[in-house]
Order: C-alpha cells, then structure tokens, then sequence
C-alpha cells in the first residue's frame, strides 16, 4: 500500500499504535478544499448547494458524488485497506450536514442582460445583441460559468436559411408555398402563417435569453391549433422543447403526474436550470398555482434538505405543453401567459420522420447542427429587437370559451335560435336534458351568465323581457360576418 507516499497536505486520515485507522476532520476538509470543492448559497434566504470548480467552470454536485471522489481517489492512490473501511463504513462523512464544515464561496457567474445574451460553446462564449452576434474566448470573461449550461459542440456560422428546424417551424405555424398568383384567401392564409411564425421565432429567442424580472416574465404555452375532443398530439411540440434543450439546461416534468400540493413538487431541479418544462400538463392544470412562480422566483425543496429560494432572475423560464386549454381568463393570466398554437401539419400521419426522411437532432451532421445554431440565433436576435411578437389567433378564444362554459353547455348555446324569443325556463330545461349526466347541471343564473358570455364573444345582442315575472331572453344575430369562422377564412384577418 501507497499510504507512507502520499504527501502530508493530502493525508486525512491518521494510524494509532494499535493499527486503528481515524479521520482528521480538519485535515479531510482542507483535502475537500484543496481539490476545488466548496459550497455557496444562492442568496440569505436559501440554504447551501456543494459545488465542484474546474477552472472558471461551476458543477453543482450532491453528497453521493463527493463519497464516489473520495473512494475513486483511494482505489486510484491504492490506499489501505483501513482507509478504505473507514470510508465507507461511517455514512456520516458524506452526510450533508458533515459536509457543511467545507469553506464558502462567493460565485459570479456570467449571466445574460437586458440587452445581451451569452451562449457557451466548447470553441468560446457567443456574445449576442439585437445587432450582432460574436465569438470570444473564455478568457476575455472574469466570470464563472455553470459547466452544466456549456453545449457540447462548436459554433461555426452558416447560413440558416437552409436549416430543417427553419423548415420545422415554419410548417408548425401553418407556413406553405404560396403560389404565383395566389387568391385573396391564399394571401391571408400565407400572410397569418407569416404572422405566426415570427411570433415562433420571438418566443425561441425568449427563452434563449436568459435575463428576466417580475415585469417581463411569461409562461409560453405550446398548444395544438385543432380543436378535439380527443387530442391526440403529435403535432410537435416535443421537438420544440428538444431544440431549446440543445441550446440550454433544461429539465422537464412529467406534467401528467406533477402534482402543486406534493411534498417536493421541484426536488428534480437544479438550481442552474434555465427552462423548466411542465410537459402534457392534464386538462384542469392549475396554471393559477404557477403566477408566483413565473413573478417572484422558484423555491426548490429537496428530500432531507433546507429550501433554496431563488429570485426570478436567478430562476427557470416556464414552457408547459398540453393538448388543451389552460383555463382562466383576466388580466393576472394573460399578464402570466405567452400562448402559441401548432398547427396540424405534423401528426401521427405526417411525422417530421416521414417528411424530412430522418430524425431531427440525431441524425444531423455537423453542417445541419452549424445551420439550426445559427436560426437560433437570428431568434434570439429577433426577441432582442422586438420583444414577443404576438398573433392573432381564432380557434385558440373559441377553445378558451368553450374551457369555461364547459363543452355541453357551450354546444348547447351553439344550437340556440337566433332572432326569436326564447323562455328562460324551458330553455333550461332542455339544456338539463341534453346533458350526459344531469348531476353536473349548472344552475339557471350561471347559464343565463354563460349565454349571456358566448353572445359577448361572437358579437350577438342578448335582450330579455321578464313578463309576468317569466323570464324571456332572445339571442340577436345582426350579421352573419359577426361569427368567428374557420382559423384561415376569417374576415378579422384580412389586412394583417
């Protein structure tokens, strides 16, 4: 064994007379410490997370990975048999509270501006303004870097207008070759997928950029176009998501099971996250439980630990996917949400499989990776000059509608007379009859209140007498353009 050759400053363990191995716990700590390891807090509300420093490069770490250093270095050295033992048969040594003994460090880590965006390659940090993007070394930068958030290629410029993923979102936003002498609705179809698609464009840059507040801060909801009973998806929101997560550290969590009341709803994210992913969230998602979040920062609670609370502009941006519609309306959502709808184009008919002839990302080559860095980029440049580019959207109100009344009554409503006089109470009871289960009847106020909101939305008049203290209401259609039509035919488009 190799223990009398190792240097003093390295040795954390000592020999009594009788052969009886101990650990020096100032000596193991400065061993720790002289190895880079250290830990810092993200701010004086949280506790601490255990760091690992590579040069300017951060690696948050747990306690498994400390033991596994701390053995692999004992096999490596080919220590004693003791020190081995001692090691592992005290689980104290790795414990976290054990491991709070190491120094802490103060930590400023590169970080994206109001104006400028960083992104980190292997061959240097891409500096990015609404300009101009450059390429600079590492060196030119007296800052730490998160290991975690560096992509594992190299930048190389390109022309992106030949990019798949170009191509990819330009069909997802309903996008199609316009003819040479197209109709009057081939130009508003073509022209609102144009619409679409740099609101696509903004909404990639968004969540490239890093940098956020209480005030700029949204969730951006990925949606399908179609309205279905049975949403199937496959319209490509996974692979919008798998784009992002080759350009920063993101995490996602299975929105089916993910649950706000869990004991640690957050324990599977890192505190160097930068998208969090809430992924096929289930139909009553409980968007209203994620505003503190998306305004004041996440808190993360692990298993056995403190909480570390990190302020929004040290905390993830928000997507969640879903095959419905988040219900809630009014000015603290829309103030919360960045809402963007897929078109059908892709489905499990027409996957982007069959329609570029490989997998997207792992079946690219270096000359199609440079291609999408550099469309990312231009998206990211994109949100830097304009912000998040809205579109005006058709079937995604209607969805909305029909979430909040609730399928059967918004159907009901639908099939309504129009122009004549209707009785309150007869009309309620048909609306009790045409249910599927009368036990989730509402009552006469809330579906005098929900006809009274669907006439609001499509521009109808509501007027209603009360003779002899019998309700009486009629539903008046001025005109036929008053109705919200078909995504592609509406008359609201034209001239966008």
């Amino acid at each position: 064994m190799n223990d009398i050759n190792i240097n003093p400053e390295d040795k954390f363990w000592s020999v009594n007379q009788d052969g009886k191995v101990s650990l020096n716990n100032y000596k193991f700590k400065r061993f720790l410490e002289m190895r880079n390891f250290f830990k810092n807090r993200p701010n004086s509300n949280s506790t601490f997370n255990l760091i690992k420093e590579n040069g300017i490069f951060l690696e948050i770490i747990d306690e498994v990975e400390i033991k596994d250093f701390v053995l692999n270095y004992i096999l490596k050295e080919q220590l004693s048999e003791g020190v081995f033992n001692l090691m592992t048969a005290n689980i104290k040594f790795f414990k976290r509270d054990y491991l709070s003994m190491i120094d802490s460090k103060e930590i400023k880590v590169l970080k994206d501006t109001k104006d400028t965006a960083y992104i980190f390659y292997e061959n240097g940090v891409l500096e990015v303004n609404k300009d101009k993007s450059e390429l600079k070394n590492y060196t030119d930068f007296n800052l730490n870097i998160w290991e975690d958030q560096v992509i594992k290629r190299k930048y190389v410029e390109s022309d992106h207008h030949h990019s798949e993923f170009r191509k990819f979102v330009w069909k997802i936003s309903g996008g199609f070759d316009l003819p040479s002498n197209p109709t009057n609705d081939e130009q508003i179809k073509y022209d609102t997928a144009v619409e679409r698609y740099n609101s696509f464009q903004s909404a990639f840059g968004y969540l490239i950029h890093s940098y956020k507040t209480s005030g700029n801060n949204k969730a951006v909801i990925l949606n399908d176009e179609l309205i279905s009973d049975s949403p199937n998806g496959r319209s490509g929101k996974g692979i919008c998501c798998n784009a992002l997560k080759h350009m920063k550290k993101l995490q996602t969590i299975d929105g089916k099971q993910f649950k706000f009341g869990g004991d640690f709803p957050y324990q599977s994210v890192k505190t160097d996250c930068q998208i969090l992913v809430f992924d096929d969230v289930k139909k009553n998602f409980q968007f209203e439980n994620l505003f503190s979040v998306i305004t004041e920062g996440i808190d993360i609670t692990y298993k056995g630990k403190d909480t570390i609370k990190l302020p929004i502009e040290d905390s993830p941006k928000i997507i969640i996917s879903t095959n419905y519609v988040l219900k809630g309306n009014g000015d603290s959502h829309d103030a919360r949400k960045f809402e963007l709808e897929l078109s059908p184009f892709f489905n499990a008919n027409n996957t982007p499989y069959e329609f570029f002839g490989h997998y997207l990302f792992t079946d690219w080559d270096d000359l199609e990776w440079a291609r999408f860095d550099c469309y990312m980029v231009e998206c990211l440049k994109k949100y830097l000059n304009h912000g998040l580019v809205s579109y005006k959207s058709i079937s995604l109100p209607v969805k909305k509608l029909e979430a909040d009344l609730g399928k059967e009554l918004f159907e009901f409503c639908q099939e309504l007379p129009r122009n004549e006089w209707l009785s309150g109470q007869e009309t309620y009871d048909k609306y009790k009859f045409s249910l599927s289960k009368s036990f989730l009847a509402k009552s006469k106020k809330e579906v005098t209140q929900s006809i009274k909101k669907y006439c609001q939305f499509y521009g109808y008049e509501y007027d209603s007498r009360s003779p002899g203290g019998l309700l009486k209401f009629m539903i008046i259609e001025k005109s036929i353009n008053n109705k919200v039509e078909d995504i592609w035919n509406s008359n609201e488009l034209q001239g966008l």
